[in-house]
């Protein structure tokens, strides 16, 4: 069969990693699969399998390459003035002309694509005018139904009816299924199909230290992740502080990540006093050695569409604590992995912390660990996409 995977950009983000990741894993199993990407932006990640072909499609700059693009761009941005909100749901109109034509062209020389998997909100809103069976949808995240005001009744009807959906975990799934049911929205179906991973390629890079990444020398904790908002980083340095003074915690606090709120959380640092023992060590080009080396893995969000990066660190043999938010968390974390879920204050994630220190060669973890990863391996993720929209 013949694949297309499309993603907005191929930034380092853990969207753009999941596309990377099913392309792969349709490549694996024998699928000629393609990778389109709509933003001309570095590039900062790409597909390991060098069969995947990659396709930039710039949508933007074509559209403004005509002056009645530019024009329409121009009353866009009027209109998001008025109607917050408005100026990707309005701007789309044009984008969709050019990913049509752009596809069409692929096609051509390529032969025509089975499937067309859009990967996240943020990449299927460029094309939501166009209407094609082959198109699946993928909610990457739980859904905010008060996004676009008075008119998110209206805009997410746009989005959404008559499509067909996949959400990556059941936590998703509910919180999409909440939002369609208040709106009266009919899909055509909405299915729970979760991210795949590759665990032989996750440990070989675990262990595939390169010579110019400074690595942490000293025992440490990880958080790993975008410095925004809703990975909630405020919360796991607070909780880390806590430990400290109440548990006795030696480990340091390594964060990896990059994001708007890097300069309000190394603020956040030095008025606790700890920059001595918490470190930010910014974009790492691979993640998996941080976790390989970390004494435990702390995921701090207010909500994930599933929570990647805890299958990634107990992938690599880490123990992990996470907040119970809304999403695909409870999804991973099975059986007696549970009993790491903290509430959403520094006290609950402290104590969580400390007894998934003491409690990291537990006997029990071990089969609750690998039936969590079993559900998210690449083999049996692209076997349900088959199954659904292949066959």
């Amino acid at each position: 069969m013949r694949i297309a995977v499309v993603v907005n950009s191929l930034k380092m983000g853990g969207m753009e990693r999941v596309a990377c990741s099913l392309s792969d894993a349709f490549t694996k199993q024998g699928h000629d699969t393609h990778l389109i990407y709509l933003k001309n932006r570095q590039v900062e990640i790409k597909p390991s399998n060098p069969e995947v072909q990659l396709h930039l499609f710039n949508l933007q700059k074509w559209v403004l390459l005509s002056g009645i693009g530019f024009l329409w761009m121009i009353l866009c941005r009027l209109s998001n003035v008025a109607f917050r909100k408005s100026f990707a749901v309005l701007f789309a109109y044009a984008e969709a002309l050019v990913f049509a034509y752009k596809l069409k062209k692929v096609e051509k020389k390529s032969g025509r694509f089975d499937l067309i998997v859009f990967r996240g909100h943020g990449t299927f809103s460029h094309v939501w005018p166009l209407k094609d069976k082959r198109f699946v949808f993928v909610c990457e995240s739980t859904q905010n139904k008060k996004h676009f005001g008075k008119h998110s009744k209206r805009i997410y009807s746009l989005l959404f009816s008559n499509r067909r959906m996949v959400c990556v975990s059941e936590g998703a799934k509910l919180s999409f299924m909440d939002l369609i049911e208040s709106f009266n929205i009919s899909c055509e179906s909405v299915l729970t199909i979760s991210n795949p991973n590759d665990y032989e390629h996750i440990f070989r890079e675990s262990v595939n230290l390169m010579p110019d990444v400074a690595y942490h020398a000293k025992p440490y904790i990880l958080g790993l992740g975008r410095l925004v908002p809703g990975k909630n980083f405020p919360l796991l340095i607070d909780a880390y502080c806590f430990a400290r003074q109440h548990y006795g915690l030696k480990q340091d606090l390594v964060i990896v990540g990059e994001g708007r709120e890097k300069d309000a959380i190394k603020n956040k640092i030095k008025a606790l006093g700890l920059e001595d023992c918490v470190f930010l060590k910014g974009q790492q080009n691979n993640p998996f050695p941080w976790y390989k080396q970390a004494d435990l893995f702390v995921l701090s969000s207010k909500s994930e569409g599933l929570g990647m990066v805890l299958i990634e660190a107990l992938a690599c043999g880490t123990s992990v604590v996470a907040t119970n938010c809304p999403g695909g968390v409870g999804d991973i974390m099975v059986g007696k992995l549970r009993d790491f879920l903290a509430e959403q204050t520094p006290e609950s994630l402290a104590q969580k912390m400390i007894l998934a220190l003491e409690q990291a060669k537990v006997p029990e973890l071990k089969a609750d660990v690998a039936k969590a990863l079993e559900q998210f391996d690449e083999e049996y993720i692209v076997r349900k996409y088959r199954d659904a929209y292949l066959t």
